[in-house]
């Protein structure tokens, strides 16, 4: 943004001496002034050695979600109540205005969607304030993030870009001046390992949390370790290090010292005899100081908040009571020894003031998860409440980036406005209050609407990108359908074409699964051949949704499009073939099944269906293609032989084949299918079973001879018999049909079930194989007020079960085993408000399984957790694992947590923790590892040895926070519906390269690629010509990059880009260093990269700016996840040998080198080729 002279003048930090000399911003390295810019610290108070320093910082605390939405907060209107005072319009005005009155005071801000959307309608008047309160340091800026990020369910790459986004702003709109120089996570339930890593890359000096667990908070405090060191990742090690602060009372005064107006404790009453009480006001205060907090810390300093949740609406009364508590005790204690010595402070000067002291802090490696408020109450309820915000969470961030690449890479427009809408929502959406559904339900329909308009400025985006990017006419358009519901209006009639978005830098191969009316289609490449494909019916559940639009189909076209195109696209054209007559006459003859040669001849007549045909006409002279070979990825027995090379494909040996002795046909209407016995071998081992895997001689389609005849008089007509003709589809793998066989099965995994369709087993053709079936249960939810018991109620952040045994939903279900060639499914009934469909494709090592929950019932009055039991026979000695935000795994004990004892343990609450995207469990001694990953953030625990439990959906009746935040979600009238998918991978615990694939196949579903439809052929002429005259496949990349090298950021910032590149893999996935070089300058095609200037992780500060403070601490364990509940003795890291990585320039012709887990920012210079 312009900015006048004289507000960049007062924006100018000042020196100690002068208040008008320019200085420069670069930060210095000494203790005294280790900071970036000099107005953030140099207005600091002097310490007094003799007493205990208290710092005064009084701030407030804004809420994005909670009780109402963003304007109604900002402005205090909303539809239930009157026009509310306590609102952040009066707030701000009401705090600038009292510390420009007095320029002693200081005050702490880290709202910032309020801060920049009250500035937007102040005058210059009004803006010069701010200036001059910034550059005295006065307003000080605390947190940087757009929100207060949940830490638990939010993903590393939308935490990243918030923060990336509000960073950047503050920075064109104050300067230097309005950096934090401290976290501000004050009201976050939960506190993740990763995201303490993602702070220090970020640059934060100080990482200030609240709350932690009460019993891990009184260990801390008798052992005085509420200040440490947190090392946020043990493969990055020193540059992973962040000071962390633990708030005593939170955002909160200390009891007995809030002076707002919603609040019970007395003011300090100076004027009046007879009311007069200063003396115990004081006495109070000292007290709190000396014997509440102090003894708790290393050094002779204290921070003390003094704030509320909107507080400072009243700010004069406010800074009136604070002003004179400060006078009257400085004033108390001038001739008493070790007094307390009050002043205005601000985190930052705490902070520099601690460090100066130079305290010994203690290390911290694990997290502060889940949350624990007292014993019988855990917030573990939140990684799951809402499961349609999280959805939309993900999904907007994953939109955003998207655009940002397609903004680049076709060249678009000023779309800055539009970024800015959408950045203002993505942000938003991962605060704590809305991504954890802690919020009341007319709050959660708001963000959900702001979700929706913010994808539909993404897709205004999209569509001049693919119109350019094709060079197809602006008139096409594109939509994103809701293929979660199998619903898409655009591919209604019989042609259309789709355009598949990979956002990620390799080739992904990915099953595509569209609606459609059940017939036979063409699914045509770019290169215009036919892709093989089969129609499968959906699950009756999905079919039975309301509102699923206005044209319901119940089958889907699927087929699997491999090797998208890096950063690109593909397009593929699809059209539906229909019966039509003709002057001649056909005779259809059926050949051999074995034969491989086509024979084609046309023939036609007057058609008749047959009237007990409901399915669409098909034409009936087609020449069908035969199944074509594809390339198999290697599943179990991975390996690379270099993991540095450019992209293998996961293949080095054949995979070990089933030997198949029979065929399956589809079972007829009338007769049942007889059953067979098939021996199974493998490599490792052999395997006789009851029914096995078939595999059918025929070919993908049957194939037809058509034989010319000349019309006679005499020649009787023939019909078409769609019943025997579809019949003759379904045997071929076209069409799919439901069979009675025991198995379900691709080229690498056999899943077995018994005649009751209950799951048995998943066998791997490398010899690993585990029993295995699927339940689907729920925990009643605890009622305190009906059992009479003096407990936290359950709700949007707490889960507590009234039983610690589950129920289960159904142990007798509905089930049907469909067949096509492409996939084969198992689709579960467990009643009419859960379901599940487990899917093999051909080609691909993982299991999907599609679930669906909803309406919970209510008639019986109590709330349920409904959660998925993945059971298998795997021992995993309690131990199992998850992410951490999406990135980095971190080790799970039951029952057990690793710094503290704990003396009140539930079991079942107290055992779930966040999955971002992965939670396994492995046994060492089988060498057997299974892992489920998800699309959502979802509460996942190992209760029972061999048992994976992930949490889908709540609906409970109470209510934890008293503001009426219930978890009964409706919509249509009824309960709310969720559907949602899992992804299960079963490998060998030890093989280093199955855990390559699941971090890279991680990546491919947080930004898996995205199809869009083409618009109603009634709209615009979508012939098959037209489509092929058009640019169908594109990459923007020229080069490769190596496997575990992810390009997590590419966007514009004004002639430059932000380019940001990570390697995903952590030291445990690879077999040597795991060091990853990239070599970016050619590395796009439309551009190339002429210099690089390298930035702290949020593009904010340039690295050779940049010096992080250091501090005197304990030794760390070398590897946390090996250490913890292992009984043998720890290994320790040298001090001696580990160091900050230092600034080195970057020389695009070595290229850029990526430690395992390490993120490089960059701001790229380019020119266009």
């Amino acid at each position: 943004m312009s900015m006048d002279a004289i507000a960049k003048d007062l924006l100018t930090p000042m020196t100690e001496g002068t208040r008008h000399d320019r200085v420069t911003h670069t930060r210095t390295t000494s203790h005294e002034f280790n900071f970036l810019v000099f107005c953030l610290f140099q207005s600091c108070p002097r310490l007094n050695e003799g007493a205990l320093n208290v710092h005064i910082v009084p701030a407030t605390h804004g809420e994005l979600g909670y009780t109402r939405t963003f304007y109604q907060h900002y402005t205090g209107y909303d539809d239930f109540y009157d026009h509310s005072k306590v609102n952040m319009k009066n707030i701000l005005d009401a705090v600038i205005t009292a510390l420009w009155t007095h320029d002693n005071r200081k005050f702490t801000l880290s709202d910032l969607p309020y801060l920049f959307h009250w500035w937007k309608n102040r005058d210059g008047t009004v803006r010069r304030m701010v200036y001059q309160l910034l550059r005295q340091g006065r307003l000080f800026i605390a947190g940087g993030g757009w929100s207060m990020s949940d830490e638990a369910t939010t993903s590393y790459h939308a935490i990243i870009d918030h923060f990336t986004y509000s960073l950047r702003k503050l920075n064109a709109t104050f300067l230097s001046c309005s950096r934090p120089l401290v976290t501000w996570q004050a009201d976050v339930y939960g506190h993740s390992r990763e995201f303490a890593s993602l702070m220090a890359q970020m640059g934060f000096d100080g990482h200030f949390i609240n709350p932690i667990s009460y019993e891990d908070e009184l260990v801390r405090m008798k052992t005085k370790t509420l200040e440490f060191v947190w090392r946020g990742s043990d493969d990055l090690g020193a540059d992973s290090d962040i000071y962390t602060h633990k708030l005593f009372d939170g955002y909160w005064t200390p009891p007995g010292f809030c002076f707002g107006g919603f609040c019970n404790d007395p003011l300090i009453i100076t004027s009046d005899s007879t009311f007069n009480n200063v003396e115990e006001r004081i006495n109070l205060f000292i007290k709190h100081m000396n014997q509440r907090q102090a003894p708790y810390y290393t050094t002779r300093n204290v921070m003390v908040i003094m704030g509320q949740r909107l507080g400072y609406h009243d700010a004069p009364v406010w800074f009136a009571n604070v002003d004179k508590l400060i006078s009257l005790v400085n004033a108390k204690q001038t001739a008493i020894k070790n007094r307390v010595f009050l002043f205005y402070s601000t985190p930052a000067c705490y902070l520099k003031a601690v460090q100066e002291a130079a305290p010994k802090l203690s290390t911290k490696q694990d997290d502060f998860l889940p949350y624990t408020y007292d014993k019988d109450t855990h917030t573990s309820g939140m990684f799951t409440s809402r499961p349609v915000i999280k959805y939309l969470a993900r999904e907007i961030h994953h939109f955003l980036q998207m655009a940002k690449q397609l903004q680049i890479f076709a060249k678009l427009g000023n779309n800055d406005r539009r970024f800015e809408d959408i950045m203002w929502i993505a942000g938003v959406m991962q605060d704590h209050t809305i991504i954890t559904g802690a919020m009341r339900p007319y709050v959660s329909d708001y963000y959900a609407r702001k979700v929706y308009l913010a994808k539909e400025l993404c897709i205004q985006m999209y569509r001049p990108a693919f119109n350019i990017l094709r060079k197809s006419p602006k008139s096409m358009q594109y939509y994103a359908c809701q293929f979660n519901i199998s619903s898409c209006w655009t591919m209604s009639e019989d042609r259309f074409f789709i355009v598949i978005y990979n956002p990620l830098a390799w080739p992904v191969t990915r099953p595509i699964r569209l609606p459609v009316a059940r017939g036979v289609y063409h699914v045509y490449d770019p290169k215009g051949a036919k892709q093989n494909h089969s129609i499968i019916t959906i699950h009756d559940l999905i079919a039975s949704l309301p509102d699923r639009g206005e044209i319901l189909t119940e089958d889907e076209l699927v087929f699997i499009a491999e090797k998208i195109p890096p950063m690109g696209f593909r397009s593929y054209y699809i059209q539906q073939l229909h019966a039509r007559t003709r002057q001649k006459r056909s005779i259809i003859k059926k050949l051999n099944k074995n034969k491989k040669k086509k024979y084609l001849t046309r023939q036609t007549n007057n058609l008749k269906i047959d009237d007990k045909s409901l399915l669409d006409d098909i034409q009936d002279y087609e020449d069908f293609e035969e199944n074509t070979e594809r390339p198999r990825i290697q599943f179990g027995n991975i390996s690379l032989s270099n993991e540095t090379d450019f992209y293998p494909d996961y293949v080095v040996t054949p995979p070990t084949r089933i030997n198949r002795t029979t065929t399956e046909v589809p079972p007829s209407r009338t007769t049942s299918n007889p059953t067979t016995t098939t021996t199974i071998s493998s490599s490792s081992s052999t395997t006789t079973a009851s029914s096995s895997p078939p595999t059918s001689s025929l070919p993908l389609y049957p194939e037809y001879e058509y034989v010319e005849v000349t019309d006679k008089p005499e020649a009787t007509t023939e019909y078409i018999d769609y019943d025997k003709y579809y019949r003759r589809m379904e045997q071929a793998g076209y069409h799919s049909f439901e069979t009675t066989r025991n198995y379900i099965n691709n080229e690498y995994i056999l899943i077995t079930f018994d005649n009751k369709y209950r799951l048995t087993e998943i066998q791997l053709l490398n010899g690993v194989n585990i029993s295995f079936h699927i339940e689907m249960c729920y925990y009643i939810s605890d009622d305190p007020v009906k059992l009479g018991l003096d407990k936290k109620k359950p709700g949007a952040y707490v889960f507590r079960p009234m039983d610690p045994q589950p129920i289960l939903i159904s142990d007798y279900f509905e089930a049907k085993a469909l067949k096509t060639d492409i996939v084969q499914e198992l689709h579960l009934k467990f009643s009419t408000y859960a379901g599940v469909a487990l899917r093999l494709y051909t080609g691909l090592p993982t299991i999907e399984v599609d679930w669906i929950v909803g309406p919970i019932p209510m008639d019986d009055g109590y709330g349920k957790d409904v959660f998925i039991r993945y059971a298998s026979n795997i021992v995993n000695k309690g131990a199992f694992y998850t992410d951490s935000n999406g990135r980095q795994t971190i080790k799970r004990m039951r029952d057990m947590r690793a710094t503290y004892k704990q003396t009140n343990v539930d079991n079942i609450p107290g055992n779930f923790y966040p999955v971002t995207s992965k939670i396994y469990i492995e046994d060492l001694e089988r060498n057997v590892r299974m892992s489920v990953f998800t699309d959502r953030a979802q509460g996942g625990t190992s209760l029972i040895d061999g048992n994976i439990d992930l949490m889908l959906h709540r609906r409970i009746f109470t209510d934890d926070s008293g503001i009426q935040t219930f978890l009964n979600e409706t919509e249509f009238g009824r309960g709310l519906i969720v559907t949602g998918k899992h992804y299960l991978y079963l490998s060998k615990a030890d093989h280093r390269a199955n855990k390559v694939f699941e971090k890279k196949f991680a990546k491919e579903l947080e930004l898996q690629p995205k199809v869009f439809s083409s618009i109603h052929p009634s709209y615009v002429n979508i012939s098959y010509d037209l489509w092929n005259a058009n640019k169908n496949e594109y990459s923007a990349l020229r080069m490769k990059v190596p496997i575990g090298v992810h390009i997590l950021t590419i966007e514009k910032l004004g002639d430059k880009l932000l380019l940001r590149l990570e390697n995903y893999l952590e030291k445990a996935d690879v077999v040597r260093n795991g060091v990853k070089v990239v070599f970016i300058k050619e590395l796009f095609m439309d551009f190339v990269i002429v210099d690089v200037k390298e930035t702290t992780l949020a593009g904010n500060i340039y690295l050779e700016d940049y010096t992080p403070m250091q501090w005197q601490k304990d030794r760390f364990v070398k590897n946390f996840n090996e250490f913890y509940g292992n009984s043998s003795g720890p290994e320790f890291t040298n001090p001696d040998s580990e160091f900050i990585r230092s600034f080195e320039r970057v020389n695009l012709d070595t290229g850029i080198e990526l430690q395992p887990q390490q993120i490089r920012t960059f701001v790229v210079t380019y020119v266009l080729v």
